[in-house]
């Protein structure tokens, strides 16, 4: 029984981080068609509002430090925030949720490329 447990827990992580990947991809994707510029203009705008601290914390190797929505609602105007939710298809305090969830993970992969 515990090869066959095994296996399985193995199949559900595969699967949840598909899932992430697949999150990430999407957002990735809205942040390169928006008007912001891609994750980079993100980035900067977050730098750019005293957010740097948390930005080199994802870019520069070490450990990632977590963004909350309210974090990001201060950073990004709100028609940037509309634009990434309508692009979502979710509401924007959903769309910033997602940002915030995700955000940290996109941008230390990019910083890997």
């Amino acid at each position: 029984m515990g090869f066959l447990d095994d296996a399985i827990g193995a199949v559900k992580g595969a699967v949840l981080q598909g899932a992430e990947g697949s999150a990430q991809g999407v957002l990735n994707n809205v942040l390169q068609g928006s008007s912001l510029g891609g994750l980079s203009g993100v980035l900067g705008q977050l730098q750019s509002s005293g957010l740097g601290d948390l930005v080199s914390s994802w870019t520069g190797g070490g450990q990632g430090l977590p963004i909350s929505a309210d974090q990001l609602k201060a950073a990004l105007t709100p028609e940037h925030i509309q634009e990434i939710a309508s692009s979502l298809g979710m509401d924007p305090n959903s769309a910033l949720a997602h940002l915030a969830e995700h955000l940290p993970m996109l941008a230390g992969n990019q910083a890997q490329s």
